[in-house]
Parts: C-alpha cells; structure tokens; sequence
C-alpha cells in the first residue's frame, strides 16, 4: 500500500513538473504578433493586462499624502527632471504576455536597477507598496522632440528576475523589445507633460496595440 502511494506521488509530481515545464517554454514566453501602429505621435502600452494606477505628479510628491510618506524616496527619483508628470502602472498576471517593448521611438539616456523587495505585484493595497518598493529596474528615455518618459519593469514575489535588453544611448522604435519579466508583475510608465494620458484605471490594455497616451 506504501509503495503504491510513493508511486503515485511520483507520478503526480512528475507530471506537474512536465506541465510546468510545457506552460513556461509554449506558453509563458509566447510572444505574439501584433498591430504595432508605427505612429510617433502615439505612446502604446508596454505591457499587457490592466491599467491598476494613474497618479499625477502633484498627488504623487504631496508629502503629506499617506503614499509619498511610505514610498518618497523611490517616488523622488521616478518624478527626478520631470514637471507635470503622470504615473501609470499596469498589473500582468501569469497569464499574460511578460515581453516588454518600446511605447515610442526613443533612446535609452539611463538606466538603473534597484533592488528591493518582491511583495505580490498583483495586489493594490494601500500605500501601493509592490509598486514602489519592490526590485525594480528603472529606464529614462527621450523622445525626438526632447519629451521624456521612463518605462519601469517591477518585480514580483514569485518572479525574482527582471531582464533588461538595452544599453544605454540604444535607440529604439515603437514596437521594439526591451526587456522581460518572469510570472507575474508590473510595468510603470512616467510620462512628462507633453503627452496626454487616455487610459482610465482598470481600463484592459494590450501590450504593443492600446493607446495609452498621445503626444500633445
């Protein structure tokens, strides 16, 4: 009876093991095409799934606000050169898509990786302390125009690694990779005053194709 029992937990456990490996190497890093609208003027979404927070500038650096006083170090260097500007986080789910890719055409001026803690970036709790505090990996770009905005990839407590494919002074196009998160996550963009935000919170976006801003 024992060992029919260790046989079949064997089984078992082999057989979640091969599903796992299947799910991550055909479906987890499945990268799909997309309608990629080439069109400067637009800011397209890096990730893929739901629009959690937008937060502009002056509610984010309120430093008597509950959320500047538990996260302003990090929100001081996001908002760091910007006036005006305009926080959007975008949750992902295992489930979804984990590729990043440039929202515009831009080129890489910095680039800094922080580390951090790995809080479930799938949860919107007060404070928005996964956002803020997790490890993170922190990229500036600058537009033709000279209009900045940085795209923020945020780590999870299950997805400990955050993959970066840009040096810096890379250009990149619209629809171009840069980077990769593993599992679940988040994707925060800063956008400067130049461009106008036309998302809502919970508003569904898909990665490469929904607008999420538009250059003024």
């Amino acid at each position: 009876m024992l060992k029919r029992i260790l046989l079949i937990t064997l089984l078992v456990i082999v057989f979640l093991l091969i599903a796992f490996i299947l799910y991550y190497k055909f479906y987890f890093l499945r990268n799909p095409k997309r309608k990629i609208p080439h069109k400067s003027k637009l800011f397209v979404s890096p990730a893929n799934w739901k629009v959690i927070a937008i937060i502009r500038q002056d509610e984010l650096t309120d430093k008597n606000s509950a959320l500047y006083k538990e996260n302003d170090v990090v929100i001081d260097d996001w908002t760091e050169g910007f006036s005006w500007a305009t926080l959007v986080s975008i949750m992902m789910t295992p489930f979804d898509v984990h590729f990043q890719k440039a929202p515009t055409d831009a080129t890489l001026m910095t680039q800094n990786y922080e580390e951090g803690y790995f809080y479930n970036a799938m949860k919107t709790k007060k404070g928005m302390r996964s956002t803020f505090q997790n490890e993170y990996n922190n990229m500036l770009f600058w537009t033709d125009e000279g209009y900045r905005f940085r795209v923020i990839q945020i780590a999870w407590f299950f997805a400990r690694r955050i993959v970066p494919y840009l040096n810096l002074q890379d250009v990149v196009k619209q629809g171009d990779p840069i980077g990769h998160i593993k599992f679940g996550s988040q994707v925060s963009v800063i956008l400067d005053n130049n461009f106008k935000v036309k998302v809502k919170v919970w508003d569904k976006v898909v990665d490469w194709e929904t607008v999420i801003a538009e250059k003024k």
